[in-house]
């Protein structure tokens, strides 16, 4: 009799120890799919935006000055500008084609604005990674702001990133 209760023992332990792996595996799974931007409902339905729905337009290479820093240094950079829009449902789809037409049309002024804002930096500013990310978010707001409908209250902000492919900041003499 002790050696089938002890038997018992051992198979509700074995038992248990796999249920427990069972449900650490799945919340494992879980946290690695939030992680990766695979879209998980919740209550408040809100959508990852990853670059699997995002679109890309190239405001293409531009060349200019940065603020003269110290000593009134003619600093410059050389960028390239990648403007992510969202196209994270179906429904954006259509209004994104429509958005899309009109920013190509007008990529001149999303140059002119992404040159204002370095314009208004200094090389220190540009140089390393921590002011390239501030200055691609300040491009971003401004994009936004210049290109957000604010009549049309069916307007959507499509334009939820920007990053720079190739940057070259230079020391001028």
């Amino acid at each position: 009799m002790d050696k089938s209760k002890m038997m018992m023992f051992i198979i509700i332990a074995l038992l248990v120890i796999l249920l427990g792996t069972v449900v650490g595996v799945g919340v494992y799974l879980i946290n690695i799919a939030e992680r990766d931007g695979v879209e998980t409902y919740s209550s408040s339905r809100e959508v990852i935006i990853t670059p699997a729905n995002m679109r890309t337009i190239s405001l293409g290479e531009i060349i200019t000055n940065l603020y003269p820093g110290p000593n009134d240094r003619s600093d410059n950079v050389r960028v390239e500008i990648i403007v992510g829009l969202d196209e994270s449902s179906p429904e954006k789809k259509v209004q994104l084609e429509e958005f899309d037409a009109v920013f190509n049309r007008q990529l001149n002024v999303a140059r002119a604005i992404a040159i204002e804002v370095f314009v208004s930096r200094t090389y220190d500013e540009v140089r390393t990674l921590e002011g390239r990310r501030e200055t691609a978010e300040i491009i971003k707001n401004e994009l936004q702001k210049a290109f957000n409908n604010p009549d049309d209250p069916k307007s959507t902000n499509f334009i939820v990133d920007v990053a720079f492919s190739d940057i070259i900041v230079m020391r001028g003499g």
